[in-house]
Protein backbone atom coordinates (compact mmCIF):
# COMPACT_ATOMS: atom_id res chain seq x y z
CA UNK A 1 0.00 0.00 0.00
CA UNK A 2 2.78 2.34 0.51
CA UNK A 3 4.77 1.14 -2.21
CA UNK A 4 1.82 1.94 -4.56
CA UNK A 5 1.06 5.62 -2.74
CA UNK A 6 4.78 6.49 -2.83
CA UNK A 7 4.49 5.49 -7.06
CA UNK A 8 1.95 7.88 -7.15
CA UNK A 9 3.49 10.56 -5.94
CA UNK A 10 6.64 10.15 -7.81
CA UNK A 11 4.17 10.09 -11.16
CA UNK A 12 2.35 13.17 -10.17
CA UNK A 13 5.20 15.36 -9.37
CA UNK A 14 6.74 13.79 -12.73
CA UNK A 15 3.81 15.68 -14.44
CA UNK A 16 4.24 18.78 -12.38
CA UNK A 17 8.45 19.00 -13.19
CA UNK A 18 6.91 18.37 -17.06
CA UNK A 19 3.86 21.45 -16.67
CA UNK A 20 6.67 23.79 -14.99
CA UNK A 21 9.04 23.02 -18.02
CA UNK A 22 6.40 23.34 -20.54
CA UNK A 23 5.09 26.59 -18.86
CA UNK A 24 8.83 28.22 -18.57
CA UNK A 25 9.67 27.30 -21.94
CA UNK A 26 6.41 29.41 -23.60
CA UNK A 27 6.32 32.19 -21.52
CA UNK A 28 8.50 34.51 -23.34
CA UNK A 29 6.07 34.05 -26.06
CA UNK A 30 3.07 34.20 -24.39
CA UNK A 31 4.43 37.07 -22.56
CA UNK A 32 5.52 38.99 -25.92
CA UNK A 33 2.28 38.26 -27.00
CA UNK A 34 0.24 39.90 -24.19
CA UNK A 35 2.73 43.43 -24.15
CA UNK A 36 2.65 43.96 -28.25
CA UNK A 37 -1.14 42.46 -29.28
CA UNK A 38 -1.59 46.59 -29.80
CA UNK A 39 1.05 46.42 -32.11
CA UNK A 40 0.15 43.50 -34.20
CA UNK A 41 -3.51 45.13 -34.74
CA UNK A 42 -1.36 48.26 -36.34
CA UNK A 43 0.77 46.62 -38.53
CA UNK A 44 1.04 47.08 -41.75
CA UNK A 45 1.67 42.90 -42.72
CA UNK A 46 4.62 40.87 -41.77
CA UNK A 47 7.42 42.79 -43.73
CA UNK A 48 8.86 44.66 -40.44
CA UNK A 49 8.24 44.19 -36.63
CA UNK A 50 9.03 43.03 -33.61
CA UNK A 51 8.56 38.87 -33.48
CA UNK A 52 9.46 36.15 -30.90
CA UNK A 53 8.97 32.43 -30.05
CA UNK A 54 10.16 29.14 -28.95
CA UNK A 55 11.21 25.68 -30.44
CA UNK A 56 12.36 22.31 -29.53
CA UNK A 57 14.42 20.05 -31.34
CA UNK A 58 18.01 17.89 -31.10
CA UNK A 59 21.35 18.38 -29.91
CA UNK A 60 24.58 17.02 -31.48
CA UNK A 61 28.00 17.31 -30.29
CA UNK A 62 30.57 17.26 -32.92
CA UNK A 63 34.66 17.16 -33.04
CA UNK A 64 34.13 17.17 -28.83
CA UNK A 65 37.04 15.55 -27.07
CA UNK A 66 36.31 15.38 -23.25
CA UNK A 67 40.38 14.66 -23.06
CA UNK A 68 40.81 18.21 -24.06
CA UNK A 69 38.06 20.04 -22.86
CA UNK A 70 38.33 21.50 -19.87
CA UNK A 71 42.11 21.70 -19.99
CA UNK A 72 42.07 18.09 -19.17
CA UNK A 73 44.44 16.72 -21.47
CA UNK A 74 45.82 13.79 -19.10
CA UNK A 75 42.92 12.48 -19.22
CA UNK A 76 43.33 9.50 -21.50
CA UNK A 77 40.51 6.69 -22.41
CA UNK A 78 37.68 9.41 -21.75
CA UNK A 79 35.50 8.91 -24.63
CA UNK A 80 32.08 10.39 -25.73
CA UNK A 81 29.61 8.10 -25.00
CA UNK A 82 26.16 10.02 -25.37
CA UNK A 83 26.63 12.93 -27.72
CA UNK A 84 23.04 13.84 -28.26
CA UNK A 85 19.79 15.40 -26.30
CA UNK A 86 16.77 17.05 -26.49
CA UNK A 87 17.25 20.99 -26.90
CA UNK A 88 14.96 24.06 -26.40
CA UNK A 89 15.27 27.70 -27.33
CA UNK A 90 13.29 30.89 -27.25
CA UNK A 91 13.87 33.66 -29.45
CA UNK A 92 12.52 37.93 -30.15
CA UNK A 93 13.89 39.69 -32.57
CA UNK A 94 13.19 42.74 -35.14
CA UNK A 95 12.51 42.33 -38.40
CA UNK A 96 13.34 45.57 -40.46
CA UNK A 97 12.33 44.24 -44.00
CA UNK A 98 11.98 41.17 -46.06
CA UNK A 99 15.27 40.24 -45.98
CA UNK A 100 17.30 41.32 -42.74
CA UNK A 101 16.24 40.48 -39.07
CA UNK A 102 18.37 40.57 -35.66
CA UNK A 103 17.61 38.16 -33.13
CA UNK A 104 18.68 37.44 -29.63
CA UNK A 105 17.86 33.61 -28.26
CA UNK A 106 18.07 31.08 -25.24
CA UNK A 107 18.75 27.73 -26.59
CA UNK A 108 19.21 24.87 -23.71
CA UNK A 109 21.10 22.17 -24.86
CA UNK A 110 20.93 18.90 -22.63
CA UNK A 111 23.27 17.07 -21.69
CA UNK A 112 26.60 15.04 -23.96
CA UNK A 113 28.20 12.92 -21.82
CA UNK A 114 31.61 10.93 -21.60
CA UNK A 115 32.80 7.57 -19.94
CA UNK A 116 36.20 6.38 -19.37
CA UNK A 117 38.28 3.79 -17.20
CA UNK A 118 35.19 3.43 -15.14
CA UNK A 119 34.64 7.22 -14.55
CA UNK A 120 31.93 9.10 -16.52
CA UNK A 121 30.44 12.69 -16.52
CA UNK A 122 29.31 14.91 -18.93
CA UNK A 123 27.86 18.64 -19.31
CA UNK A 124 25.00 20.61 -19.29
CA UNK A 125 25.22 23.45 -21.90
CA UNK A 126 23.24 26.58 -22.33
CA UNK A 127 23.36 29.86 -24.01
CA UNK A 128 22.23 33.43 -24.64
CA UNK A 129 22.98 34.74 -28.41
CA UNK A 130 22.69 37.65 -30.60
CA UNK A 131 22.30 37.19 -34.30
CA UNK A 132 21.77 39.19 -37.88
CA UNK A 133 19.55 37.14 -40.44
CA UNK A 134 19.31 37.06 -43.69
CA UNK A 135 16.41 36.32 -45.60
CA UNK A 136 15.24 35.45 -48.70
CA UNK A 137 11.70 35.01 -50.42
CA UNK A 138 10.99 31.99 -52.34
CA UNK A 139 7.44 31.67 -52.74
CA UNK A 140 4.14 32.21 -51.77
CA UNK A 141 5.27 32.45 -47.89
CA UNK A 142 8.05 30.12 -47.70
CA UNK A 143 11.41 31.28 -47.57
CA UNK A 144 15.09 30.41 -47.03
CA UNK A 145 17.65 32.08 -44.25
CA UNK A 146 21.12 32.32 -43.15
CA UNK A 147 22.22 33.27 -39.57
CA UNK A 148 25.81 34.37 -38.15
CA UNK A 149 26.42 36.15 -34.92
CA UNK A 150 27.95 35.24 -31.20
CA UNK A 151 26.86 33.48 -27.78
CA UNK A 152 27.91 33.30 -24.74
CA UNK A 153 27.68 29.71 -23.27
CA UNK A 154 27.72 28.20 -20.06
CA UNK A 155 28.54 24.58 -19.97
CA UNK A 156 28.46 22.65 -16.34
CA UNK A 157 30.44 19.41 -15.37
CA UNK A 158 29.38 16.39 -13.54
CA UNK A 159 31.47 13.17 -12.69
CA UNK A 160 35.49 12.62 -12.92
CA UNK A 161 37.22 12.10 -15.58
CA UNK A 162 39.59 9.08 -15.94
CA UNK A 163 42.80 10.64 -14.42
CA UNK A 164 40.79 11.30 -11.15
CA UNK A 165 40.07 15.00 -11.70
CA UNK A 166 36.48 16.61 -10.80
CA UNK A 167 35.12 17.78 -13.98
CA UNK A 168 34.44 21.58 -14.07
CA UNK A 169 32.32 24.50 -15.28
CA UNK A 170 33.26 25.91 -18.25
CA UNK A 171 32.05 29.06 -20.15
CA UNK A 172 33.25 31.35 -22.51
CA UNK A 173 32.02 33.53 -25.69
CA UNK A 174 32.07 32.14 -28.96
CA UNK A 175 30.39 32.10 -32.84
CA UNK A 176 27.25 30.69 -34.14
CA UNK A 177 25.76 30.12 -37.51
CA UNK A 178 23.30 28.68 -38.91
CA UNK A 179 20.72 28.17 -42.18
CA UNK A 180 16.87 26.90 -41.94
CA UNK A 181 13.39 27.25 -44.19
CA UNK A 182 10.39 29.94 -42.90
CA UNK A 183 6.91 30.06 -43.68
CA UNK A 184 5.20 32.93 -43.17
CA UNK A 185 1.26 31.84 -42.92
CA UNK A 186 -0.44 35.45 -44.36
CA UNK A 187 -0.07 38.71 -43.37
CA UNK A 188 -3.39 38.55 -41.76
CA UNK A 189 -2.55 35.32 -39.48
CA UNK A 190 0.98 36.53 -37.91
CA UNK A 191 2.57 33.17 -37.11
CA UNK A 192 5.17 31.57 -38.81
CA UNK A 193 6.90 28.28 -38.34
CA UNK A 194 11.15 27.57 -38.51
CA UNK A 195 13.27 24.44 -39.71
CA UNK A 196 16.71 25.32 -38.68
CA UNK A 197 20.47 23.80 -38.37
CA UNK A 198 22.95 25.47 -36.80
CA UNK A 199 26.48 25.20 -35.36
CA UNK A 200 27.21 26.42 -31.76
CA UNK A 201 31.19 26.49 -32.73
CA UNK A 202 31.97 27.22 -28.94
CA UNK A 203 35.12 25.78 -28.42
CA UNK A 204 38.10 23.80 -30.85
CA UNK A 205 37.21 20.84 -28.73
CA UNK A 206 33.57 21.27 -28.15
CA UNK A 207 31.20 22.25 -31.05
CA UNK A 208 27.22 21.72 -30.44
CA UNK A 209 24.70 21.14 -33.54
CA UNK A 210 21.27 21.62 -33.34
CA UNK A 211 18.18 20.80 -35.57
CA UNK A 212 15.51 22.64 -34.51
CA UNK A 213 11.65 23.40 -35.31
CA UNK A 214 10.32 26.52 -33.72
CA UNK A 215 6.98 28.69 -33.96
CA UNK A 216 6.27 32.31 -34.04
CA UNK A 217 4.40 35.10 -33.68
CA UNK A 218 5.38 38.70 -36.22
CA UNK A 219 3.89 41.35 -34.61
Amino acid sequence: MFLMAGRRSCRIMARRSSMKRIALATAPLLATSLLLAPMANAADGTSSGLYSGVGAGNTISHDWDPQEFGGHSSAAGDRVDDNNDAAQNAFIGYKYNDWFSTEIGYTDFGKIGFTGNGQDGGYKTKAYSLSAIGEMPIWNGLSGYARVGAAYWKANGRGNFADGSDVSNEYGTDPIYGVGLKYQFSDSVPLFGRLEYTRYDFDSDFKLDTTMASVGVQF
